[in-house]
């Protein structure tokens, strides 16, 4: 199943990555490169599930305006926008705020070829998202806001989401707890977790998704082994909203996970 996934995963970030390109000079790109593998592992809410772990590549640019990455996948594991992949592009940039149009992939699906408890069931894909993000550095942590939505025509919904994170160096070491809320609209609730008439059976009602808010917390931690190779490692955690954690074909409100991998920076 993770290997069918991360490959539809990579393919759309490839093509994102494609269409994108045209905005970055070729000044921009002579940004930073990084390259490396994450471990994720955490648990699936969805039933029949269970816990479960992958091995995944990371690879990623920053440039002065251009930015992308695949394989980070960053703290939000409830909801599928994670850091896993995506890129961006800063329309305003200055020394404490920057305002960027982005995409990123939505990492979730179900595969009832893969789950007996799901026989019946639609398959859901992954998909993109488009949008909007907006960073504010207050000199007492950043303040950050992404609008997002589905540009792949799988769910047709939208997300919007605001943390607040505190940044913190300390020699080779960088921490960066964070607190934020997720609310995801009726559409996108409705196609990764909603039940069709064709697809209830005596054990699993019909059940149509409704917009929902879920919060979430985590801390990412980098260890700066020496210039070029960097220790990256994350955890977190989120209460599923009443919209999904109501779904008979979810098990859990608690959800959460965590990452450790190693980058190369050049």
């Amino acid at each position: 199943m993770f290997a069918q996934r991360n490959k539809q995963l990579f393919i759309s970030f490839i093509s994102a990555l494609a269409a994108t390109l045209p905005l970055a000079s070729q000044e921009a790109l002579a940004g930073e490169w990084s390259v490396g593998a994450s471990i994720l592992g955490g648990r699936n809410p969805i039933v029949g599930e269970g816990a479960a772990a992958a091995l995944l590549p990371v690879v990623g640019y920053k440039g002065e305006r251009f930015y992308a990455n695949l394989g980070n996948p960053g703290i939000s594991f409830f909801n599928g926008i994670t850091d896993f992949g995506g890129l961006g592009y800063s329309v305003f940039k200055g020394e404490r705020y920057n305002i960027d149009l982005v995409g990123k992939i939505r990492a979730m699906g179900i595969d009832p070829d893969d789950n007996s408890k799901l026989d019946g069931l639609d398959e859901r894909k992954p998909g993109f998202d488009a949008g909007v993000s907006a960073r504010w550095d207050s000199g007492y942590g950043e303040l950050s806001g992404q609008l997002l939505t589905d540009v792949s025509n799988r769910s047709k919904g939208q997300e919007a989401v605001l943390s607040y994170a505190y940044p913190m160096t300390h020699g080779n070491w960088t921490l960066r707890p964070e607190l934020g809320v997720s609310w995801q609209s009726r559409d996108l609730v409705d196609y990764y977790f909603g039940v069709e008439s064709d697809e209830a059976t005596a054990t699993r009602s019909v059940y149509e998704g409704e917009s929902t808010v879920t919060p979430f917390a985590g801390i990412q931690v980098e260890y700066a082994y020496s210039q070029q190779i960097h220790l990256i490692g994350g955890v977190g955690i989120g209460r599923l909203g009443d919209g999904i954690s109501d779904s008979p074909i979810v098990d859990e409100r608690g959800v959460g996970g965590g990452y450790a991998g190693l980058v190369y920076r050049f």
